[in-house]
């Protein structure tokens, strides 16, 4: 059974033990469960459970005595030793500090499991089981059981390896390339004749920050030009103006938005393709989804050939020409 099955179990075999991992009584009942009968008027006790013994013959529950590999019966409903165990292990799933060792913690496990059982054969008993929206979500979760069950047997030792992934990462290299990270300042006139001047006295040795604050005309001259840090420049001409650019250099003059540009770049971090040893656990992960993906899409197409599948076009809004 693959991890997703695995943990939707554990979800909902959570759902009736959060009461007492959150130390909360189950609808504020004891938290043992007892073979006397409370007398009218009593109060009940809650005690820690020690242990926790068969429940009583009482009606509606059967005869006889309790099965040695059963570890408890409520009614015609049995729960053996095993199928018990492997409750506890998936709690141990999903919680990795539960103590599945613990006496007393199985005890309370095992209550708030007859608890359940003890509501679920009052629902059955009524007309809850009969509900449609009930069969539906007990038939769907049975479709997703069978499904992933079927996916699990037919991917089981389909697994991508470092071989396959040096090669995907030596194929296609420019998918590791880190973003580069731009620190720019620029210069915005709406004049040509003015932005050629001005890079003319920062190619002279000016001080490109303090000719923003006194010749730019946007909203980041009065800090020095500087703009937002960016992956990629907030127009395309300035991207292309700067692409080629070292860090302390600076751009020749382009058309912009709000008139003539000039960009310089204060720093540049990034653009390196990460080594093969910092990818190589996702891409093996990931190369193991596509394989694994490819042979369940694979095995539908040859039941798709051998089933036949049709689908009312008109009832979804398309032509019978269209494709979905």
């Amino acid at each position: 059974m693959n991890c997703f099955v695995k943990k939707l179990l554990i979800v909902i075999f959570l759902g009736i033990t959060a009461n007492f991992l959150s130390g909360c009584d189950f609808f504020s009942a004891p938290k043992k469960l007892t073979n006397t009968p409370s007398t009218e008027g009593a109060t009940p006790t809650a005690t820690a459970p020690a242990s926790v013994t068969a429940p009583s013959t009482n009606v509606g529950n059967q005869e006889g005595p309790i099965p040695p590999n059963v570890i408890a019966r409520v009614g015609s409903w049995k729960l053996t030793v095993d199928e018990f165990n492997q409750r506890l292990k998936l709690l141990k799933q999903g919680l990795p500090d539960f103590n599945d060792k613990d006496p007393q913690t199985k005890a309370s496990v095992l209550d708030e499991l007859i608890r359940q059982q003890l509501l679920v054969k009052d629902a059955e008993s009524s007309d809850i089981g009969d509900k449609k929206d009930i069969k539906d979500a007990v038939e769907d979760f049975r479709r997703t059981l069978l499904v992933q069950e079927l996916a699990s047997k037919l991917t089981k030792g389909i697994t991508a390896n470092e071989a396959d992934a040096q090669k995907y990462y030596d194929q296609n290299k420019n998918l590791f390339m880190e973003p580069v990270k731009w620190k720019v300042r620029q210069i915005a006139v709406p004049d040509e004749a003015a932005a050629k001047n001005i890079l003319v006295q920062v190619l002279q040795g000016g001080d490109f920050a303090a000719l923003a604050q006194a010749q730019s005309n946007d909203s980041f001259a009065a800090n020095g030009g500087i703009i937002p840090e960016f992956t990629k420049a907030p127009f395309e001409a300035m991207q292309k103006a700067i692409s080629s650019l070292d860090a302390g250099s600076t751009s020749s003059v382009f058309k912009g938005p709000d008139g003539y540009y000039i960009a310089h770049v204060d720093e540049k971090k990034g653009g390196v393709i990460k080594p093969f040893a910092d990818v190589k656990t996702e891409l093996i992960s990931g190369l193991t989804l596509r394989k694994q993906q490819t042979t369940i899409l694979e095995y539908i197409e040859k039941l798709a050939q051998k089933t036949k599948v049709d689908v009312n076009k008109e009832l979804l809004g398309l032509s019978e020409n269209k494709q979905p």
